[in-house]
């Protein structure tokens, strides 16, 4: 193998990096220093050379940066094409993808390719230079195994977003670039992308939302407070453990310890005392705002904004002035358009 490089596979979402890629940037920045690697970055497709220094923030050291002047339409098939050209060339330690739909899509086609071992679904990454050992759940999470390696080979991972901490590098690190232009001969793309669809809020794994409105047992027995703000705001709804045992919420909703950990751009927390259960499923949000009538709640510890008060009277307030606001939004844009 050549240089121990830990690469990770850059995905976006709405033009921004996603936050699993920081989750795995994190954990292979550990890994690099344990294994005195690199930490590598595949970037495709990024217009007129741009690179989020958000990833040299996160410790970064190499990206490579693949452009296919011959494919316009970026699709699966292309960037497995592309990251298969790539492995072949440089021979990577690891490489990490998120446990997303496109992610979990291009791992196993790359590594079938290769004929690369791949695991997917990774929770835990560490061990020594020469014996890699990969942990993941199985069963429902009811079980953990341990996968130990001596690899002579790329190793193939998918990492489900939020089990990994998210941590930006002590410093700024020097940042080498290397751009490869790939050819994609014609008629590789067998799959063409006509519309995006954004997914049903309501549907959608919660560890991949952007905004979770999370109840619990204050909110009684009345779910529809909840799932108005929710439709409202276009929010996944999540839960503490008293709404899976009341049968109010499926249990892949659950969040905390024993149910899913989620790293939304908000998370509203409503009716959840917040005990250490809970909040280890939650405290990556990068918003959290509570509301409980308790002032002395555990909640307000970790939350950027606490409300104390009924949130009977809270909530129905905020949907009132949601509506308020978005009715002003729609007026001013009829405004400005020029038709």
């Amino acid at each position: 193998m050549g240089q121990r490089e830990i690469w990770v596979f850059a995905e976006f979402s709405e033009h921004e990096v996603a936050p699993v890629s920081f989750e795995m940037l994190s954990e292979a920045r550990k890994l690099a220093k344990e294994l005195k690697g690199k930490t590598c970055v595949c970037l495709i497709g990024k217009k007129d050379g741009e690179i989020p220094r958000s990833l040299q923030k996160y410790g970064a050291e190499k990206i490579y940066r693949i452009e296919s002047k011959n494919s316009n339409e970026p699709s699966i098939d292309v960037y497995a094409s592309i990251l298969q050209n790539l492995i072949q060339k440089f021979s990577p330690f690891i490489i990490l993808f998120g446990a997303t739909p496109s992610g979990s899509e291009l791992a196993p086609r790359i590594a079938a390719r290769l004929k690369l071992p791949c695991i997917t679904e990774v929770k835990r990454i560490g061990g020594e230079r020469d014996n890699l050992v990969i942990g993941k759940s199985c069963y429902n999470e009811k079980v953990y195994q341990n996968y130990n390696f001596h690899p002579e080979k790329t190793v193939v991972l998918t990492v489900l977003p939020g089990d990994m901490n998210s941590e930006e590098a002590d410093g700024p690190r020097e940042l080498e670039v290397v751009n490869e232009d790939i050819y994609i001969e014609r008629g590789m793309t067998r799959t063409k992308t006509i519309k995006f669809i954004k997914g049903d809020p309501k549907k959608i794994r919660l560890e991949e939302a952007n905004l979770v409105i999370a109840g619990g047992k204050g909110i009684g027995k009345d779910m529809a407070i909840i799932e108005d703000l929710a439709d409202l705001l276009g929010a996944s709804i999540g839960g503490s453990r008293p709404l899976v045992d009341d049968g109010m919420i499926p249990f892949e909703r659950q969040i905390g310890i024993t149910g899913k950990s989620v790293t939304p751009k908000l998370l509203m927390a409503c009716g959840i005392s917040g005990a250490r259960e809970f909040v280890a499923g939650m405290d990556k949000a990068m918003l959290t705002i509570a509301i409980n009538r308790d002032a002395k709640a555990p909640i307000f510890k970790f939350a950027n904004l606490g409300i104390v008060g009924d949130l009977h009277e809270i909530i129905p307030f905020l949907i009132d002035r949601i509506k308020v606001l978005k009715q002003k939004c729609n007026r001013e844009e009829g405004n400005n358009s020029p038709l």
